[in-house]
């Protein structure tokens, strides 16, 4: 299966006004997004060249009466995503894409999100063709204040949203219907629906997607050794047989932990070529479905 992910936000509206008697500037929705959009993409590149980890991934279709739990440790080389997957205790070993999402994944970006279930229900997900989100600074104005609407989304806040320091921007998005026309498959396209700020370090928590048949995608994120890495991630859909005569409900809840951070390629099959050697920098503090912004 494959699904995207359609960003359609790049291009934006402005509007500035002034209002006698006010002094300060109004952050809409729009540009809180777009800050955290762009923080995303900086610390992204600084992620360090090879990280190592161990993931606990629960797959069910419970129509269906199956389920089933895949414990993998997985080093992946960050640079392009290529990992060496070993399924726990005693199973396959190969080389892959990292499994089901590298942790050095940036959730706001253009992507295309795959996975399958080969013979012996071998499970199989990784996400492909990412390209950050970046925006340029607004240009100077003497407005009080400024209004910034997204072109693909229509952004409100959430009434649980907070701007207090130790708690979460919550950012509400909705495509507007002419985005939504435009999608050819919309079986397989997702849009942003949430995005969960931390309001300390101003990166994504939480970064959530939606899609026709029953599709959401979901991204948690933590401050792990200096990184802000993957530390959850949830995806499930509706998949229908041939000519929708049957269907049924998948689900896949993954959660990471044990990570470590080598200097060096922990396996011999993940060194870089020669003339492309990875640099670590310090970190800052703090189905194929394709995905929109």
């Amino acid at each position: 299966m494959k699904a995207s992910f359609i960003e359609g936000a790049h291009s934006l509206r402005v509007k500035s006004y002034s209002s006698k008697g006010r002094g300060s500037i109004t952050l809409a929705p729009d540009i809180a997004f777009q800050h955290c959009a762009n923080a995303a993409a900086a610390i992204i590149q600084r992620a360090p060249a090879y990280i190592t980890y161990r993931v606990a991934t629960h797959v069910a279709a419970t129509s269906l009466g199956k389920q089933r739990d895949i414990v993998r440790e997985v080093s992946v080389r960050t640079q392009d995503g290529l990992a060496v997957i070993q399924d726990l205790p005693r199973g396959r070993n190969q080389v892959a894409p990292a499994f089901p999402v590298t942790p050095a994944f940036d959730a706001l970006s253009y992507f295309t999100l795959s996975w399958k279930v080969g013979a012996h229900e071998d499970v199989s997900a990784y996400v492909h063709d990412i390209t950050p989100l970046h925006y340029d600074a607004l240009p100077a104005s003497g407005a009080d204040v400024v209004v910034v609407r997204l072109r693909a989304y229509r952004a409100t806040y959430a009434p649980d949203s907070s701007d207090a320091p130790n708690a979460k921007t919550h950012i509400l998005l909705e495509p507007f219907d002419f985005v939504k026309r435009q999608v050819v498959r919309r079986d397989s396209t997702f849009f942003l629906s949430d995005l969960y700020i931390d309001n300390a370090s101003g990166m994504p928590a939480e970064v959530k997607y939606s899609g026709g048949n029953d599709l959401q995608f979901v991204v948690d994120y933590a401050s792990i050794g200096g990184y802000w890495l993957v530390e959850h991630a949830h995806y499930e859909e509706t998949v229908f047989f041939p000519l929708h005569l049957a269907r049924f409900h998948v689900s896949a809840d993954a959660v990471y932990d044990g990570f470590t951070f080598p200097a060096q390629a922990p396996d011999p099959r993940l060194a870089p070529p020669a003339s492309v050697a990875p640099q670590i920098e310090p970190a800052a503090a703090a189905p194929q479905a394709a995905a929109s912004p």
